[in-house]
């Protein structure tokens, strides 16, 4: 199962905030199941690091972006994509080029906070909790426990 997270799922654990425990778990899954091929668009890493720069020293923001999709495929932005992204009639651009490198790997989802910007989409859009309670997730999930 491949699944592309949006940028705001890793927001989540980095910040403790609502349902962020459903987010950890997400994350924990594409670390720790070969059945869950884990994807982020390559955007992530630099808006992590901005993110985190607020609170945390350059360093420390850097370690924290770049421990945030420890054990995720990286979507590169390419031009192609960028173009897509531009030609969306989709309101917001972040969002677009989420969904343009979801499509660019053939994810079966995105996982997010924002179900409401993807929409229309050819691709499974899902949040932390929909997603854990598809039954073939939760018996990955199950199994890794007994692992």
């Amino acid at each position: 199962m491949k699944i592309l997270v949006d940028v705001n799922v890793f927001i989540d654990v980095m910040t403790k905030r609502a349902n962020w425990e459903g987010s950890l778990r997400i994350l924990n899954l594409v670390r720790r199941s070969p059945d869950v091929e884990g994807w982020a668009s390559a955007l992530t890493v630099p808006l992590l690091y901005f993110f985190r720069l607020r609170v945390a020293d350059e360093r420390q923001a850097r370690a924290d972006a770049q421990a945030s999709v420890r054990g995720f495929g990286l979507v590169p932005l390419n031009e192609e994509l960028i173009s897509k992204a531009i030609a969306s009639a989709l309101p917001d651009f972040e969002d677009n080029i989420q969904l343009a490198s979801a499509e660019a790997i053939a994810a079966d989802h995105v996982i997010t906070r924002n179900k409401k910007h993807f929409q229309p989409s050819q691709i499974s859009i899902m949040t932390p909790e929909e997603w854990l309670a598809v039954g073939a997730v939760a018996k990955i999930e199950a199994d890794l426990q007994w692992s």
